[in-house]
């Protein structure tokens, strides 16, 4: 039998102290790195106040919904037409039919929140009536004329002819331009938002409104 020796040479055990030691190293990047990316990927929510008012980027947001509505029910509630037409008609208040507002911009606005908003605050300052929009009323015409169909007994069957007519029609649309330069690192976006109410039954406008709103935004350079 023969033995074999081993080659425990000095050169030959630093070789292989230095190859355990590069092994070791590389495996403590690799664990670092990846509790690196964990924490830089981690997030984080919280509820904040709906009513604050924030500018995230120079896009059409909930704040400028508000803004907006709001400015634009206290101006028509303030014109004149409203205590004209109270005052010819025996303090009565005058029935309101709210249009969906038009969205003329290049953006996804969600003009139909913003048309409910302008409808909610009109309906609780208690100043006007309202009757239900289009589409609602096409639905209850539907639902009148099954209930007179006769498939409905004739004492809770509703009775068509009833219905309560608007006076005014409000209507609204919201428009946009933008301007940039430096290449695109500074831009402005101008909002106009417009609403008129029209008598319905002579089709003079009774009271025309607008919104201004105009944001600058600069997007913010990184570097190391």
């Amino acid at each position: 039998m023969k033995t074999r020796i081993l080659d425990i040479t000095p050169n030959r055990l630093l070789k292989a102290t230095l190859t355990a030691l590069n092994v070791s190293l590389n495996v403590s990047i690799a664990a670092a790195g990846g509790l690196l990316t964990t924490s830089c990927t981690t997030s984080s929510s919280e509820y904040t106040d709906p009513d604050k008012a924030e500018i995230l980027d120079d896009r059409w947001s909930e704040t400028d919904l508000k803004k907006t509505a709001s400015f634009l029910v206290d101006q028509v509630l303030a014109r004149p037409w409203l205590q004209e037409y109270k005052t010819k008609n025996g303090g009565k208040a005058p029935v309101v039919i709210v249009d969906q507002i038009e969205n003329r911009t290049d953006e996804v606005i969600d003009t139909k929140a913003m048309t409910d908003y302008v409808q909610d605050e009109l309906i609780n300052s208690r100043k006007v009536r309202f009757v239900s929009d289009v589409n609602v009323r096409k639905r209850l015409l539907d639902e009148l004329k099954y209930q007179n169909s006769g498939a409905v007994s004739e004492k809770t069957a509703k009775k068509t002819g009833n219905q309560t007519g608007a006076d005014f029609m409000l209507e609204g649309s919201v428009t946009s331009s933008v301007h940039s330069k430096d290449g695109g690192g500074e831009k402005t976006v101008y909002y106009l938002t417009t609403m008129r109410l029209t008598n319905i039954e002579t089709g003079e406008i009774e009271w025309t409104g607008k919104k201004e709103l105009k944001k600058a935004f600069k997007k913010a350079g990184f570097g190391l």
